[in-house]
């Protein structure tokens, strides 16, 4: 009868199939061998966004890098992160060095404190995080919605900190401190403490992204949003006496571009037309594929525009 190897115990295989390298003629066996060590010891890939810490004087910040070239600083929305930008982080690394902070209270950082939010004391700690990173040039800052308003502040407070603004649905009008507005934002803060972060999810899931959102996109911004704690809902949602910021575009002598998403409930393309007259120097890109999300919603139209504004900068010798 034929002994065969019964694939339970290898010490009940035939010597010819117990090693087969080991039954190769030699030079034929050493490179296989050789192959094999090479293979096991290869590196893995690394992973192109690399992520880090940075102690500021009342925070540690976690943020995210990417890129090579002129320095480009990404401000995400409150009760989101900056996982926001992963797309433009991997899309763009080519043209710029880009960083994208975790704001304090969200993400991997550590804890905002106060009672309520403060987009002056977060201009303050997006200044002290660019200062961290020892950047030698401008940078060109891009925020999303309420972290718009705060890149927007920065480069008030320093116009030398900034070489280009762009604002994605952020409101400068004084609609998020009407009575209304208030009464809105302080009930959605109870719904979300009593009933969890499940119900608001689905309240804001309405209007945040088009209705043609990719569930990829719609998964991301669920991600970002359970993970941030609840005290910062309530902080968010329960702060209505910020200073209005009508005066606030006029000061700004910087390049600025406003992308708005033909689907964005909350800054419409008409509007957006309307905040870019505010500006000494802003101009409108509609993409009719997105809402209010557009870094995550229509990630390659929205590089594009990026990259666009960018390089036409640089051409007209806006440099550095």
């Amino acid at each position: 009868m034929a002994v065969g190897y019964t694939g339970r115990d290898p010490r009940s295989r035939p010597a010819a199939m117990a090693d087969p390298i080991r039954n190769l003629p030699g030079r034929l066996a050493t490179a296989l061998l050789a192959l094999g060590l090479a293979a096991s010891v290869r590196p893995a890939l690394a992973d192109p966004v690399r992520t880090a810490t940075v102690e500021l004087s009342r925070a540690t910040l976690f943020y995210r890098a990417a890129g090579k070239g002129p320095p480009a600083v990404f401000v995400h929305a409150l009760l989101t992160d900056s996982r926001t930008w992963n797309d433009q982080l991997l899309g763009l690394a080519d043209r710029s060095r880009m960083f994208a902070p975790d704001l304090s209270g969200q993400g991997f950082s550590s804890q905002w404190y106060a009672d309520k939010i403060s987009s002056e004391a977060y201009a303050d700690e997006l200044l002290e995080f660019i200062d961290s990173l020892q950047l030698r040039a401008p940078v060109d800052l891009v925020g999303l919605s309420g972290g718009g308003m705060i890149a927007a502040l920065a480069c008030a407070k320093r116009p030398t900190a900034c070489r280009s603004l762009v604002l994605i649905s952020t409101v400068f009008d004084e609609r998020a401190t009407d009575p209304a507005g208030v009464r809105y934002r302080a009930e959605n803060a109870r719904t979300v403490v009593i009933e969890g972060k499940d119900t608001l999810f689905r309240r804001f899931n309405e209007y945040i992204v088009a209705p043609g959102a990719s569930l990829k996109a719609r998964a991301r911004y669920r991600t970002m949003l359970e993970q941030t704690p609840y005290e910062q809902f309530v902080a968010f949602l329960t702060t209505g006496t910020e200073a209005p910021r009508g005066d606030l575009p006029a000061q700004l002598k910087l390049p600025v571009m406003i992308p708005v998403g033909q689907g964005d409930g909350v800054l419409t393309p008409a509007l957006a037309q309307k905040t870019a007259a505010l500006f000494p120097d802003a101009r409108v890109v509609v993409l009719p594929s997105a809402g209010r999300l557009l870094p995550i919603e229509a990630p390659r139209e929205f590089n594009d525009a990026l990259r666009r504004f960018w390089d036409e900068l640089d051409s007209k010798g806006d440099k550095r």
